[in-house]
């Protein structure tokens, strides 16, 4: 599918910028914490991500020229920004495993990435809501798009890090995720189905597009919904509950990468 690039980038971005964050908020709770295998993983996401992005350019002129409208293109800042978050990213890991003790760098660097790649996010919606594809043309994808990075992003951490935490940050991912699913099912469902009523003939053939892939829908809001109860169960010993959090991060992922999918198959130009 042409628009798998695109798929795998936001995606993997979205992903690494959640993980960024939960780490940057487990490292203000434990400041023991190391988070190696999170933050490397988040690294390796992003890197994905952004050479996914720039295969979707194509051509190496197209690309620099893309490079040089920062001022004026969402899509520029977007790979800046992208750019920046997978540079401090990469840079926090290398300090993990080659200079350890440079704890305050460590921290410095891991806050700066999640800050930025909560900028990323922003400008990654704001590349489509600004586009001339009717059916982004909505606040509602700038939900979307964070709603993505809280919940894969929390889920991975705690997939990654369990053995690390002290049991807070079970409690605080379980909240982030189950609000990021209520938020973005408030925002999106109204959303979409709002698209049969319009006089838009683009949202038109959208609504149309999204009604014959139902079964695709269900399965991405039934996945999200799965993923984020099973982290209401009772909590059991650490080694019997990794089961459950591995399967909530795989349900969860799912859903938004089939949501994704379903995101870009309603492309239709205005």
């Amino acid at each position: 599918m042409e628009e798998l690039a695109l798929i795998i980038f936001t995606i993997c971005v979205q992903a690494a910028v959640g993980l960024m964050v939960f780490t940057a908020v487990a490292k203000q709770l434990n400041k023991d914490g190391i988070f190696k295998t999170a933050v490397a993983t988040a690294a390796g996401l992003a890197i994905v991500g952004l050479l996914a992005s720039f295969l979707h350019l194509g051509h190496p002129i197209a690309a620099v020229n893309t490079l040089m409208g920062f001022a004026t293109s969402w899509l520029s800042r977007e790979i800046w920004f992208t750019s920046a978050f997978t540079g401090l990213t990469v840079l926090a890991v290398l300090l993990i495993y080659f200079k350890p003790a440079a704890k305050k760098a460590i921290n410095i660097f891991i806050i700066l990435a999640a800050v930025i790649g909560l900028i990323d996010v922003l400008a990654m919606a704001s590349v489509y809501t600004s586009s001339s594809v009717a059916a982004w043309q909505s606040n509602s994808i700038v939900v979307e798009f964070y709603a993505a990075a809280i919940s894969m992003g929390a889920l991975l951490f705690l997939a990654l890090s369990a053995k690390e935490d002290t049991g807070r940050m079970r409690k605080i991912v379980a909240i982030a995720v189950a609000a990021a699913f209520v938020i973005q099912a408030v925002a999106m469902i109204p959303y979409y189905n709002g698209f049969g009523a319009s006089v838009n003939l683009a949202l038109q053939q959208s609504h149309a597009i999204l009604s014959s892939m139902t079964p695709a829908m269900v399965l991405k809001w039934a996945a999200i919904l799965v993923g984020a109860g099973l982290l209401f169960l009772p909590a059991r010993e650490k080694n019997k509950d990794a089961p459950i959090i591995l399967g909530a991060t795989a349900l969860v992922v799912l859903g938004q990468a089939v949501g994704r999918y379903l995101f870009f198959a309603i492309m239709i130009v205005s």
